[in-house]
């Protein structure tokens, strides 16, 4: 997912640290590194350990590959248990939390949906509402997964099932990563993966690292500063990936319970110490909107939500206590 958050510059002062900066194309966007350390020799070291450990996962779980262990286990839903990976499991077993918390709003089975809206893109027919429906009682529904977690096996129960990680599985990976460089001795730095940031300790000299938050309507505009350490920030928003069928913009966020792109959230970000789980409440939060995500995040605890929803006169703005906590007034260096 891509989303508009902007990291704010600043300027340290007397410090020995130095900051190595590194960009990669993976899981079809850009993975950036800012870390600071001692020895640059040491930093890209420990940036190119992060980047294999994140295309070792895009390999894993990309439906675009196929020989991917998820095109695997797609091309074989329907047929019984299916054999896959300790780390394939945990991702499915925290995408199915969700599912639960959120009552289907998030879905990692709408992969066919998807599929429909990218058809109807290519041929500039609208999916018809039958043909959505179907597809929804036929190919849609976490609950036609069973896990089988002790025995490492997987059962999807229809044929026409088709698992997408696109809510999540970034998430996961820079979630893999950060705990990859902490262990190598990484203490400050931060991950930005076409949009979803996680914050490393803090830079030298300041007490966190500074991030913007975009209009959805206006880039120019931020709606917030925040300031955070040790903590993921992700955003979901339907301004920057659409779908366009008959001239019209149609998020590439879809209700899995409707089949239907979400219109009226233009943007939410979530703050959490997981990426995986700010990753998996974005999209869940997208879906749902300002008054049932409230209940969510009861549930959860410790996440931090910024919402914007449209009106007849532009757009109303909530940040509840705990997003609050972490706002700053201006963007000024530290």
């Amino acid at each position: 997912m891509n989303i508009a958050l902007v990291l704010v510059a600043s300027i340290f002062l007397n410090t020995n640290l130095l900051l190595v900066e590194r960009a990669f194309y993976v899981m079809g966007t850009i993975l950036e590194f800012k870390l600071y350390c001692e020895d640059r020799e040491f930093c890209n070291k420990a940036i190119s350990d992060a980047y294999s450990e994140v295309k070792r996962l895009d390999d894993m779980l990309s439906n675009y590959k196929e020989d991917s262990e998820l095109s695997e286990v797609n091309s074989v839903a329907g047929t019984g248990k299916i054999h896959v990976s300790p780390e394939f499991i945990e991702l499915i077993e925290r995408s199915l939390f969700f599912s639960n918390l959120t009552n289907g709003a998030f879905d990692i089975t709408l992969g066919k949906l998807i599929e429909l809206w990218r058809q109807g893109q290519q041929s500039k027919v609208l999916p018809d509402s039958e043909t959505v429906k179907k597809t929804i009682s036929d190919c849609v529904g976490f609950d036609k997964i069973k896990l089988h977690s002790k025995e490492e096996l997987i059962e999807i129960n229809s044929q026409c099932v088709s698992i997408d990680f696109g809510g999540i599985g970034k998430g996961y990976a820079i979630d893999r990563a950060v705990s990859m460089l902490k262990k190598k001795g990484v203490e400050s730095g931060i991950i930005n993966f076409g949009g979803e940031i996680f914050a490393i300790g803090a830079p030298p000299g300041g007490s966190g690292w500074r991030v913007g938050i975009h209009n959805p309507l206006n880039s120019d505009e931020p709606l917030s500063f925040i300031e955070v350490k040790d903590m993921a920030v992700s955003t979901s928003g339907n301004y920057e990936r659409f779908f366009v069928i008959l001239g019209k913009n149609y998020s590439h966020i879809i209700d899995p319970r409707t089949g239907m792109p979400v219109e009226t959230v233009p943007s939410v970000t979530v703050l959490s110490k997981s990426a995986t789980d700010a990753d998996a409440l974005s999209t869940a939060i997208s879906v749902m909107g300002k008054d049932k995500s409230a209940d969510v995040l009861k549930k959860y605890e410790n996440a931090g939500l910024l919402i914007v929803t449209k009106q007849k006169n532009g757009i109303f703005i909530y940040k509840d206590s705990f997003f609050q906590r972490f706002e700053v007034r201006n963007s000024s260096p530290h």
